[in-house]
């Protein structure tokens, strides 16, 4: 079970204080997405720009802001955007785990790749608690070869008509799957285990759907409630 960018409906999204109250809940460890800022360092944000996480208070774009502009950006509760560095350091110390998804639209693809690289082989404590994840698939392949001791899931969602079975995700390297719920049918799921993938699904909010896909044998449930899933799992 993990937070989806953390326990995101109690405290700011993809921040320290939305990972800390996902595992308070019970939670493995969270979801999180990474991108690039101004200065090049692997920061933790969804979006490229700041304008919906500050509520529409600072739309600027994370490419163009250097790294002490950044770390003064206030979101709710005080929180800040977090670096990749710093979560891997909190997720070493608490034993917790991470899918980090890396955004495929930054300016800087490559660097974004080698960088995650980078700190990974840095932190070989944080290797074995990770797991790394992303819609494009070039940037799978290339993760996969950079970073063979650690999975890599293909990301994929409803829209994609022809993608979303993820054909071939071996082909990439990938060691499996992250499928949007709608995708993850009885079938597709019985076919996704049979090729021996790591399913984990997103985003999953119902007490029932994720019982459901426990009993199909996925291998995490990505939640933005994750105290509520945790216990709907724990009761059966």
């Amino acid at each position: 079970m993990l937070g989806h960018r953390g326990a995101r409906r109690e405290a700011p999204e993809n921040t320290l204080p939305a990972f800390e109250r996902a595992t308070a809940r019970g939670a493995a460890g969270v979801e999180l997405d990474v991108r690039l800022d101004g200065s090049g360092r692997v920061i933790v944000l969804h979006d490229r720009t700041l304008e919906r996480v500050t509520r529409g208070a600072d739309a600027r774009d994370v490419e163009t802001m250097r790294a002490d502009e950044l770390d003064q950006v206030a979101l709710d509760g005080d929180a800040r955007v977090p670096t990749l560095e710093q979560v891997l350091e909190w997720a070493v110390a608490g034993d917790h785990v991470l899918n980090v998804e890396l955004k495929r639209d930054v300016s800087e693809r490559r660097a974004l790749v080698w960088r995650v690289a980078k700190l990974l082989r840095a932190q070989p404590a944080a290797r074995d608690r990770v797991l790394l994840s992303s819609f494009d698939p070039l940037f799978v392949r290339a993760l996969a070869w950079l970073l063979p001791e650690v999975p890599v899931c293909w990301l994929v969602h409803a829209k994609q008509r022809v993608l979303g079975a993820a054909p071939g995700f071996r082909r990439l390297g990938a060691a499996g799957v992250n499928p949007e719920l709608s995708l993850a049918t009885d079938e597709r799921l019985r076919r996704w285990r049979s090729a021996a993938a790591l399913i984990a699904v997103w985003t999953v909010n119902e007490p029932d759907t994720a019982r459901r896909l426990a009993r199909a044998g996925v291998d995490a449930i990505i939640s933005d409630v994750p105290g509520a899933i945790v216990e709907a799992l724990s009761s059966g």
